[in-house]
């Protein structure tokens, strides 16, 4: 007669002293009704059965004179067994309960509060699942191609002390599962953060010796910043890791993680087997264990769906993992800057150059230990690159200094132009003249607007570009008459400005000007 493990017999027994059935807890232990009560009269827990056993019935043997009969039918054996319930009586209330969607335990509840039911919930449940048997779950198994896909998860690790405080908390627990093979690499951490969750990436494609082809994974954080059914958001370090490695993420649906059903029953395996009642005095203790195990058991078991050694599997899939680089990813920063007036942004106390035309506006810069990269928050392409340098000090690309004409002297232009066309003419000729120092011109000619209105200032634009002045003094003094006349081109009587300009020229200058 073979004996139980001591775990499995106090499993047992204690189930029995909470007051469960024997089939009940034949259901939840998968062991047989003869165990269960052979443990549980030892025990005392049960009482032993008087009289001798019934022998068993011998199977009646049909003669020629006897026909055989007929087996019962569906509805026949279930009600049959039906009888036999103590909760036949209440038939009609169970099924009527049903039919509203309540659950078998809340009918118990009401049975036993108003209805003076004295069974078991058991008879309960088993009554509710003949009357009204559920429909089946149907799963679909995802079978990968070997290298094409690996699941990466987080999970609880084992109590393990805490050295700053001295208490016994529950680590993070990552798993990286091959899809095919279901190798997996499996390490403990205190706590994550965007890095941490691509080092560990790293250090399972070293583990593997290769980067399988995607990585399957939940829309935690540190790798999905926008969860989304049809278009998710992948975090930008954890996106440029992978494609330093080749290696494309799909992030399950939300609220679906069964889509990466691997890597969750690889943890619920790790739980339940190797850290299950254990503590640890620090992580390192932890992580060298599950290293230990998982060369020894987890390894080399058969596994339970493919009925092959994970180790066999392995050694067939291991050609098909894409090559690792070279190097290692890099890691970097991620920040958000404005570029200053002097096309420069500031980054932990120096400054770097800019391309003048993102003056004013932000950007996305990229902070490693020994360079920095200006990117565009549209393009994500690299405008500038940087080595960095100490505080307070700068880094400036010829081609980034200012021209003559400051960037605020374009925009300014524009805005102003939008007053009408002698408007944006008056301030290109400001411009074209004055250079730089049109900047401050520019700004009284936008409080003019303000002050005067976008018609009014057009009009006195257009008088002073008549009368060949650029001159902010002459807007202001023509539009203070608060009448301007509407110019003309020819008239009857009156000569052309140009003949009047040119009698000017030749009474104060003495000469001619160039258009006589």
């Amino acid at each position: 007669m073979n004996e139980l493990s001591v775990t499995d017999r106090e499993s047992i027994l204690g189930l029995l002293r909470l007051g469960w059935s024997i089939r009940r807890v034949a259901r939840e232990t998968g062991r047989r009704h003869e165990t269960i009560r052979r443990y549980g009269q030892e025990a005392g827990i049960l009482q032993p059965r008087l009289g001798p056993a019934k022998p068993p019935t011998p199977a009646k043997v049909p003669t020629d004179f006897e026909p055989l009969a007929k087996p019962a039918t569906g509805a026949e054996a279930s009600g049959a067994r039906i009888s036999r319930s103590s909760a036949r009586e209440h038939a009609a209330f169970i099924e009527a309960e049903l039919d509203k969607g309540r659950n078998s335990v809340a009918i118990y509840q009401d049975l036993v509060e108003h209805h003076g039911y004295d069974g078991s919930y058991d008879a309960v449940k088993r009554f509710a699942r003949r009357v009204r048997p559920s429909d089946p779950k149907v799963s679909c198994r995802f079978e990968t191609e070997l290298g094409w896909e690996a699941q990466v998860d987080y999970g609880e690790g084992a109590p393990t002390r805490d050295a700053r405080t001295g208490k016994h908390r529950k680590p993070r627990l990552f798993v990286m599962t091959l899809s095919a093979s279901r190798h997996a690499f499996r390490k403990v951490v205190a706590r994550s953060s965007q890095q941490t969750w691509c080092e560990l990436h790293e250090e399972a494609f070293a583990y593997f010796g290769g980067a399988p082809k995607t990585i399957r994974l939940d829309n935690l954080r540190e790798g999905v910043v926008g969860p989304d059914l049809y278009d998710p958001e992948l975090n930008g370090l954890y996106a440029a890791m992978l494609g330093h490695y080749g290696v494309i993420a799909i992030p399950c649906r939300p609220y679906a993680p069964d889509l990466k059903g691997k890597v969750e029953s690889a943890v619920g395996y790790t739980q339940s087997t190797a850290l299950k009642g254990r503590r640890f005095e620090s992580h390192e203790e932890q992580n060298l264990f599950l290293q230990r195990w998982n060369e020894r058991w987890a390894f080399t078991r058969i596994h339970g769906t493919t009925k092959r050694q994970v180790r066999a599997m392995f050694e067939e899939e291991r050609p098909a993992l894409m090559p690792l680089p070279p190097t290692r990813f890099e890691y970097y920063r991620i920040v958000e800057r404005r570029v200053h007036g002097d096309a420069h942004i500031e980054v932990d106390g120096a400054y770097y150059s800019a391309p003048p035309r993102y003056v004013g506006t932000g950007v996305v810069v990229h902070v490693g230990r020994l360079w920095l990269r200006i990117i565009d928050p549209r393009s994500k392409q690299c405008v500038r690159e940087h080595v960095t340098t100490d505080r307070g000090r700068r880094r400036t690309v010829e081609s980034d200094l200012p021209k003559q004409t400051p960037p605020q002297v374009h925009r300014l232009i524009a805005h102003v132009g939008a007053a009408g066309p002698s408007a944006r003419a008056f301030a290109r000729a400001m411009e074209s003249e004055h250079g730089a120092l049109a900047l401050r011109s520019l700004f009284g000619l936008a409080d003019l607007i303000k002050r005067y209105g976008r018609e009014h200032v057009d009009r006195a634009c257009a008088l002073a570009m008549s009368a060949g002045t650029i001159r902010l003094r002459f807007l202001r003094k023509a539009l203070t008459l608060n009448t301007i006349p509407s110019l003309l081109d020819q008239h009857d009587v009156i000569e052309s400005i140009t003949t009047y300009r040119k009698h000017f020229a030749i009474l104060v200058q003495g000469v001619p000007t160039d258009d006589q």
